[in-house]
């Protein structure tokens, strides 16, 4: 009699579960099916996409975090393991490793060009959502990266000038604002805004820019706007460098070091004051050119409590149309702008200005997402605005200028550490806001045959299993 060949459970148990629909885990996660077709061929240009895609993340704004889970979850959905070393400048991804976190195919991207448009986060955004939800042609997502970085600009030169004339007015209302003041920053904004515009045609002088902005509006300030404006010229040109500020650098870096990511957090800081450094060595630049007339008459009348306000919403205008941001969502992003203001405002009436920034960076992660579900734009399109509001750039330029312009250093000093204070403390507001957020995770897993055969019907041993990381 012929012997039996003997029985592969544990390959009937693997096809078996690549025919079933993957579970939700009650921790958040779901379980996938490992692939195993993956040939190197298919290794290396896995690797390669999913460089380019997290090179796209990193333009759009995106936390080294937050990268790291895109690169998992959508190995993961294409059944494979990936592995990731991820800093602002670049990132490894390596994919098709073993449980051991071995093998597998490596490859690096680094980040190039320009921060992203808001129409292009939303692009960006709307492709990792499509690929967390679905395995799609390596050749479709090629495309929409090509397409997004292709997408011409929504608005004419002329709108995009006029977005950062609104940018500036607006972040000056918030800080100081009269008629006077009013004028002197439309003017400049108007002036920085063609700068901006024809310098980031000229990518060798890209680097420079802020530099001769920085020289241009503080000697035009200091000889011509605030004497013919009677405003204090220090008041005025800290608004038209908006667009270098580093906020969002500075709290971006505290945030990367809150959660570990200590390389990219040094990172992160060291870009930040480098740029602050070269604005006020600008500004200091254009002090030494020029002579300061004298003021003469005393400032006029500042408006009243309402202008504040009226400045977060030319905020939220200048940033549609300087960032060209998706119109379905002007809206949404102008009371989320003045929501986040109001929490500000109302928790650092309770306590104090750093209680005010830790709040409005709590509100900011859940809102954004809330945002995100009613009005079908990713969260990143609503975060990033409300975010730059509040990063408080301008008082770090302000300090640092006091320090190496002026000479004052208990002022500037005391400036400088109510700045980090603020910084720290909207990281760590978005970091718990983050937190009280639920996101389900994507894992590779291989279910157990005891699991699939078990009479009581209790499922696959990924259930019980602990997790591994993907």
């Amino acid at each position: 009699m012929r012997q039996l060949r003997s029985f592969d459970v544990h390959g009937l148990a693997r096809k078996a579960a690549s025919l079933r629909p993957p579970r939700r885990r009650s921790s958040g996660t779901v379980t996938l099916p490992e692939a195993e077709d993956a040939g190197r061929e298919r290794l290396r240009e896995f690797a390669s996409l999913l460089c380019e895609l997290g090179s796209e993340l990193l333009r759009a704004g995106e936390r080294t975090a937050e990268v790291e889970a895109v690169v998992h979850d959508v190995a993961a959905r294409y059944g494979m393991r990936a592995r990731c070393f991820v800093v602002p400048t670049g990132l490894f991804v390596r994919v098709g490793v073993g449980p051991d976190g071995r093998g597998g195919e490596l490859d690096f991207a680094p980040v190039e060009g320009p921060d992203l448009r808001l129409d292009q986060v939303e692009a960006v955004q709307s492709l990792v959502a499509r690929l967390r939800a679905k395995e799609l042609p390596f050749e479709e997502v090629r495309a929409a990266l090509r397409a997004e970085r292709e997408k011409p600009e929504r608005f004419s030169p002329a709108t995009t000038v006029l977005g950062y004339v609104l940018l500036t007015v607006g972040l000056g209302v918030m800080r100081h604002a009269t008629v006077a003041a009013v004028v002197g920053y439309a003017v400049l904004g108007l002036g920085v805004g063609l700068l901006r515009l024809f310098g980031d045609r000229l990518p060798a002088g890209r680097s420079a820019l802020p530099v001769v902005t920085a020289i241009l509006v503080s000697a035009v300030s200091l000889r011509w706007a605030g004497p013919l404006l009677h405003e204090e010229p220090t008041l005025l040109y800290i608004p038209p460098l908006i667009a270098f500020l580093p906020g969002a650098a500075l709290t971006l870096g505290a945030i990367e070091l809150a959660t570990g990511a200590a390389l990219s957090g040094i990172a992160r800081l060291a870009v930040a004051v480098n740029v602050l450094l070269l604005l006020a060595l600008g500004i200091l630049v254009g002090t030494e050119l020029v002579h300061p007339r004298p003021i003469g008459k005393p400032p006029s009348e500042a408006l009243g409590a309402w202008a504040p306000w009226a400045g977060v919403l030319l905020l939220g205008f200048g940033f549609l149309l300087y960032f060209s941001a998706p119109p379905r969502v002007t809206g949404w992003l102008l009371g989320a702008l003045l929501t986040e203001r109001l929490v500000q405002s109302a928790a650092g009436e309770l306590g104090g200005v750093t209680f005010g920034a830790f709040a409005a960076g709590v509100l900011l992660p859940p809102m954004a997402s809330w945002i995100a579900r009613r009005s079908r734009t990713p969260d990143q399109v609503v975060f990033l605005p409300c975010f730059w509001l509040l990063v408080p750039g301008a008082v770090g330029l302000t300090s640092v200028s006091e320090i190496i312009v002026d000479g004052d250093t208990d002022g500037g000093l005391s400036s400088l550490v109510n700045t980090i204070v603020t910084v720290a403390a909207i990281a760590l507001g978005v970091l718990v806001g983050a937190g009280l957020q639920h996101r389900t995770r994507l894992r590779v897993g291989e279910p157990s045959p005891a699991g699939l055969l078990d009479p009581d019907g209790g499922g696959d041993a990924t259930d019980s299993a602990p997790d591994r990381p993907a």
